[in-house]
């Protein structure tokens, strides 16, 4: 579905918002229905390959689109939940593959999920990553290099969404686990979210963000007595779980090696 025909069927409950080039370091759009987001930027960009991260706290239902990617009147690249099932499907120059969600299953007490999408021209290989954990490389389209003015589009989303990032090259899959972690990166060539321009219709919110996007969700309160008893029970399901966690999806990377290894 194209940004028109979703703003066709969901009209705007409120006017659009434009913005100069900032620095949006610490806040998240929190998109409501029918609510959409611009990020642009005035300058010719050229993309011969691409990597788009982003972190979001939403809730997952068919049809919702974590983002779709222009240069000018050419659509570059879409991902979206697909079906039933809930399978990733990465759209890219209108060629698309869909991706298995086993490997996307967060932490239990993380409450930001870092997705990030990589397509290299040359080869046509395009991988997802969720929060760390990697899919198989699957090849979509190659040889087609994208010119034009980009902008990057949040619609169809209900939920928060901040650290947006392109860039005109494939990131390394250390670059991408040090994303995932919420540790400093270099900033999108294409689009940053440190220069980022944007206009939003509809239902949309800029606001500070809540959790540090690398940590843990804070622990609630827990009184005395029983209650304190109840919250060291939780913490010991909770470690439980990860641990069981991290030895099915561990993944390795070594130094010299060609990529993560998924065990």
């Amino acid at each position: 579905m194209s940004l028109e025909q979703y703003a066709s069927e969901n009209p705007p409950n409120a006017p659009m918002t434009h913005s100069a080039a900032a620095d949006l370091k610490g806040q998240m759009f929190s998109v409501n229905r029918g609510g959409w987001v611009n990020l642009y930027s005035g300058a010719v960009a050229s993309l011969p390959s691409f990597t788009v991260c982003l972190r979001h706290m939403s809730e997952h239902q068919e049809g919702q689109t974590f983002f779709s990617l222009s240069l000018g009147s050419i659509s570059v690249a879409s991902l979206s939940l697909n079906g039933s099932g809930g399978h990733l499907m990465l759209t890219v120059g209108g060629y698309f593959e869909t991706f298995q969600r086993f490997f996307l299953v967060s932490p239990v007490n993380m409450p930001w999920t870092g997705l990030c999408s990589t397509w290299m021209s040359s080869s046509g290989m395009a991988q997802l990553w969720m929060n760390g954990m990697t899919s198989v490389r699957k090849g979509i389209w190659r040889n087609q290099v994208f010119t034009g003015q980009p902008v990057l589009t949040i619609y169809g989303l209900v939920g928060q969404v901040t650290d947006v990032h392109v860039w005109n090259y494939v990131l390394s899959p250390a670059t991408i686990a040090s994303y995932s972690k919420g540790s400093a990166v270099a900033e999108g060539t294409v689009l940053s979210w440190r220069k980022a321009q944007y206009n939003s219709g509809g239902y949309v919110i800029l606001e500070p963000m809540q959790f540090s996007a690398g940590l843990p969700c804070c622990a609630l309160p827990v009184s005395p007595g029983k209650g304190a008893e109840l919250g060291k029970a939780n913490q010991r399901v909770v470690k439980k779980i990860q641990h069981e966690n991290s030895k099915r999806r561990k993944v390795v990377m070594g130094k010299g090696t060609e990529g993560p290894t998924v065990l």
